[in-house]
């Protein structure tokens, strides 16, 4: 678990029962699909940022996360995109690294190394994720 702040948390992991996750999922933490740790955590801390600006678009912090990763304002697009999935995915807590911990328990979650992204994939999915700012 890869802490950005005292406040998000990231681990990469191994989703084996969406069925049985997603209903799990909101209130502090999301689950989505993403090429490497970077682009997650980037959009997270877009997401962060717009509520403590009050420029968020969704009513969630993992909602807002989630159109940020995809680059656009429909949260249907973004689930699609890179809501949570059968086999690797990124788990996003907002809170406290004791509380990352708890959710990867309670949710019954392996673990994996994080991946770290190529600089030309991050270069546009940065450009991607900002555009959201602007829209």
């Amino acid at each position: 678990m890869k802490g950005i702040t005292d406040n998000l948390h990231i681990a990469r992991v191994l989703v084996k029962n969406v069925e049985k996750l997603i209903p799990k999922i909101g209130g502090d933490f999301q689950v989505v699909k993403a090429d490497c740790w970077e682009q997650v955590a980037f959009a997270a801390l877009l997401a962060m940022r717009s509520f403590e600006r009050g420029t968020n678009h969704a009513k969630t912090l993992g909602g807002e996360m989630l159109l940020r990763l995809a680059g656009t304002l429909q949260i249907k697009d973004a689930i699609k995109n890179h809501g949570a999935g059968e086999g690797e995915n990124y788990l996003v807590v907002f809170g406290s690294g004791e509380r990352a911990k708890e959710i990867l328990a309670e949710l019954g979650l392996e673990e994996l190394p994080l991946i770290d992204c190529n600089k030309e994939k991050s270069k546009r999915f940065f450009e991607k994720a900002a555009l959201v700012e602007v829209l």
